[in-house]
């Protein structure tokens, strides 16, 4: 068994002065040592416990010796695991043992050791959370303006500073989250490797890593009547017309009908779209596993469902899936993925222009309006919740978390309508409330349950 551990090599310059550590290790009969750029006087070491010798006290010097200290600690642990995880191989030299730290060493900034951790996830099959290693990592190095910022110096300073840069950048809460939770997540793995010590501040301890509710993304009930008016699978010809700007263009008649077929196939996600094979639909079901969560699904396929597969057959003839986003077998699934959402939600935004709708929307607004026109129905909860997939209630609850503002201030304006004197003829008498999915009658007993009026 190797043994190890720090030594002083005295400066040579004249009338003394900082010296340098230098880690030595030897196995067998060999020694070899690996110099580092911890920088001490002769007074600060204590050779014979081979340990720095801090002062009592808060001067600035006894703190950076007591982070110096903590560092070597890590060292000391990187050197540790080496060697385990070398005698668990088998016989080895101490080269090999030397080349070994020094790879670690080498991967012990936060780019290297993300790149190490994604390249492993990406082996492992997880190239998402790949991806957002690499994101957050970079961003934060970008930030730090250094060339290879080390887990020493990513400090609570750094993480709260980097926080506030990304609000005035208007950066969403739940972005900065993403961000926060994923350095949180890299910073805990170099921890448990022994690539860096714990320390006795929690870093991230003012960083925001929770779940903002998000702005509801569900169209209202009249968007979804604008979109399904120019739905162009139900047309026999290609004449998909709005007065003026004539045939709706063919990119965004696939938009459309992908976007439509996600809706109906309640609410499915784009990524799961885009994943469906022909060989999953089997009469009038679709079974497939959703992307996110791996649970099975099994929906019916209505009949605007079934008109959609086949109008998009000519564009699938001769592939394995169902819709023409992932087109090459040969090509990573992921890429093509990725490539097609961009291109679906820029698509979108152009449909949206073109459709007069006023606001911008996602693919995700599918998923959201399926399950507040589920709710508006009067589904429950459990049920819509079932039918979104979702592993459990709570985040349907995110989805259904209010009634839309436009509602609501159609409501507040009947209640105060109702006693205004100029209204007073209208006092008891049903109004009706245009919203998400249909027209809602103010009359108590039907309110937000089935069977109120559809438009």
């Amino acid at each position: 068994m190797p043994s190890y551990g720090f030594s002083l090599r005295a400066s040579t310059r004249k009338g003394g002065g900082a010296g340098k550590l230098y880690l030595r290790v030897v196995h067998g009969s060999e020694s070899r040592s690996v110099t580092t750029d911890y920088k001490i006087f002769p007074e600060e070491w204590d050779a014979l416990q081979r340990r720095l010798v801090i002062p009592y006290g808060r001067s600035s010097r006894s703190r950076e010796l007591a982070e110096m200290e903590s560092s070597m600690l890590c060292d000391l642990r990187r050197m540790d695991t080496v060697i385990r995880n070398l005698e668990k191989e088998g016989a080895y030299t101490i080269d090999q043992l030397m080349n070994r730290y020094r790879g670690v060493i080498k991967d012990n900034t936060l780019v290297a050791y993300a790149e190490k951790l994604a390249a492993e996830l990406e082996r492992d099959g997880n190239p998402r959370t790949a991806r957002a290693y690499r994101t957050a990592a970079y961003r934060l190095n970008l930030f730090a303006g250094v060339k290879d910022l080390s887990h020493e110096q990513i400090t609570a300073t750094l993480i709260n500073d980097f926080q506030q840069a990304l609000k005035s950048e208007g950066r969403s809460m739940n972005t900065i989250s993403f961000y926060m939770r994923t350095l949180r997540a890299i910073y805990n793995k170099a921890i448990a490797e022994g690539r860096v010590s714990r320390r006795m501040e929690d870093i991230f301890g003012g960083a925001y890593t929770g779940v903002a509710t998000t702005r509801k993304r569900a169209l209202t009930h009249g968007e979804l009547a604008t979109l399904t008016a120019h739905d162009p699978t139900v047309m026999t010809t290609a004449a998909v017309k709005r007065p003026g700007d004539g045939q709706l263009p063919d990119h965004l008649a696939q938009a459309l009908a992908m976007f439509l077929f996600c809706y109906h196939a309640r609410g499915m996600s784009f990524v799961d779209m885009a994943n469906l094979r022909k060989a999953d639909m089997r009469g009038d079901s679709i079974t497939y596993r959703r992307q996110k969560t791996g649970q099975p699904i099994e929906l019916h396929v209505l009949p605007v469902m079934r008109r959609i597969i086949d109008w998009f057959a000519p564009h699938t003839a001769g592939s394995d899936y169902l819709f023409p986003v992932i087109t090459d077998n040969d090509k990573d699934f992921n890429l093509q993925y990725e490539s097609g959402l961009r291109l679906q939600n820029k698509r979108l935004k152009h449909l949206a222009r073109w459709c007069g709708i006023s606001r911008k929307f996602s693919t995700h607004a599918a998923r959201h309006s399926w399950a507040t026109v589920a709710r508006n129905a009067g589904l429950p909860l459990a049920v819509i919740s079932e039918g979104l997939g979702h592993s459990n209630q709570k985040t349907t609850e995110i989805y259904l978390a209010s009634l839309e503002r436009s509602i609501l201030d159609q409501a507040a304006k009947m209640v105060s309508d109702a006693i205004t004197s100029d209204n007073q003829s209208a006092v008891g008498r049903p109004r009706r409330i245009e919203g998400i999915g249909g027209t809602y009658s103010s009359g108590y007993p039907d309110y937000g349950k089935p069977g109120y009026t559809r438009n």
